[in-house]
């Protein structure tokens, strides 16, 4: 059995997103936080199966410590609960496609140790593991450019095998909006709340506007 858990913050205003300032306002920003979780939210539910269980853990009940503390408390209760690989996707990809999240699993069960999908920004929109990986957690530099680095080189110090699948872009910054615009051009359909907001904002044009 394999689980996949969003990670999402809580929507509050001046609370998320607030690093798309000053292209967007606290209440501009709370709009595309809420559309974008809503978005992955429907997106892990077309990944749950007979195989795979989906849940959305938001910061409330993810419990104390840092995001790494509590990334690997995540894991570890899904091991707990019997799962043979886990893994973690956060809520700011919203164009993120099956088939990077299908191979991040595969490349588990063909036994990497943990992977992760790598975002633009020198981070990560997933990480996953076939087993207890505590040391990947570990004094990680979170927020920064740095934390992918900082992952690959924390496993090498542990002995793991970190697989890594294709990168692909997440939403943290304003300079990031004009990218989920043109890939929302591409493909609304991934992403449709994200795209409705954003139109509204007025940062991508809708193909049909009576949508």
């Amino acid at each position: 059995m394999e689980r996949l858990v969003l990670f999402a913050k809580t929507p509050r205003l001046h609370e998320v997103k607030t690093r798309l300032a000053p292209r967007l306002t606290a209440e501009q920003a709370l709009l595309l936080h809420e559309a974008m979780l809503q978005d992955q939210t429907l997106f892990i539910k077309t990944l749950s199966s007979s195989r795979r269980s989906c849940k959305v853990c938001l910061d409330t009940q993810q419990g104390d410590g840092d995001l790494g503390a509590r990334m690997n408390r995540a894991l570890l209760r899904a091991f707990a609960a019997g799962a043979a690989a886990a893994a973690i996707l956060g809520a700011d990809a919203p164009t993120l496609p099956r088939a990077l999240v299908d191979e991040a699993f595969a490349l588990l069960a063909r036994g990497a140790d943990a992977v992760v999908i790598p975002a633009h920004d020198g981070g990560y929109v997933l990480v996953g593991a076939s087993r207890p990986v505590p040391a990947l957690f570990d004094g990680i530099p979170w927020g920064t450019p740095s934390v992918l680095e900082a992952t690959r080189r924390r496993a090498d110090e542990a002995g793991l095998a970190l697989a890594e699948t294709a990168s692909w872009p997440d939403v943290d910054v304003e300079g990031d909006l004009p990218r989920l615009a043109g890939e929302l051009a591409a493909d609304p359909s991934r992403a449709p709340a994200t795209a409705l907001v954003m139109a509204r904002l007025g940062l991508y044009a809708l193909r049909n506007p009576m949508v």
